[in-house]
């Protein structure tokens, strides 16, 4: 029998699909609360970034922590002021000694309260991804649904548990993960990041191969 947990997922650039994915229909079939916080709107209309929203809620009867992807870069200068304040709150769930699971942009800010950090890789990795695995990694070796073009360094005391030519794919220190691919992907929510964002993979990936990959 599941005991029951309360756990806080933080989505960021919502638009028309949930950016949770497979996520919280899977939680809750297994009996959990799932609260949400969403820390940037967009909508079909206006796919601008509004103010965002880092008022996060208390960590008093949360029993996790999920952090899911952006479409912003965590050094990006314009974005940085609120990127910090989500690095804060990481730092404080780990204080805390809440479980944290950091899914691409999420595992970025990990990397940075872990002594870490991002930055730009020479292309971009898109599609459907496999990597290797060690004896102790928590996922299999895909193929996993990847749309990035950053990477994390991270300090030798963090135990990188799967990893690629591109980069570290999983990674964990204590009871904090992170996780460079999108495991929560739905075709629903693909298809809304290649509205917002398919210019990105001009010269890497078009839109129909894309779709192919995934199907």
């Amino acid at each position: 029998m599941t005991v029951s947990k309360t756990i806080l997922l933080i989505t960021h650039e919502e638009t028309v699909a949930s950016d949770y994915g497979y996520v919280a229909e899977y939680l809750t079939e297994l009996g959990h609360t799932v609260l949400h916080h969403e820390v940037l709107k967009a909508t079909p209309a206006y796919d601008g970034f509004l103010d965002a929203n880092t008022d996060f809620p208390s960590l008093d009867g949360l029993d996790a922590v999920i952090m899911f992807g952006s479409f912003t870069h965590a050094y990006n200068p314009d974005t940085r002021p609120w990127v910090e304040r989500e690095i804060e709150f990481i730092r404080s769930v780990r204080d805390r000694g809440t479980p944290y699971l950091g899914i691409c942009f999420g595992a970025q800010l990990l990397a940075e309260v872990l002594g870490g950090r991002t930055v730009r890789n020479d292309r971009m990795e898109v599609g459907m991804i496999s990597f290797d695995t060690t004896a102790g990694c928590p996922t299999a070796p895909g193929p996993w649904f990847s749309w990035h073009n950053d990477k994390v360094e991270l300090p030798d005391d963090v135990e990188i548990l799967a990893q690629n030519d591109y980069a570290p794919q999983v990674f964990k220190a204590g009871n904090s993960l992170g996780v460079q691919f999108h495991p929560e992907v739905t075709k629903e929510l693909m298809d809304e990041w290649l509205r917002v964002g398919g210019d990105e993979l001009t010269g890497t990936l078009d839109a129909a191969e894309f779709r192919r990959q995934w199907d």
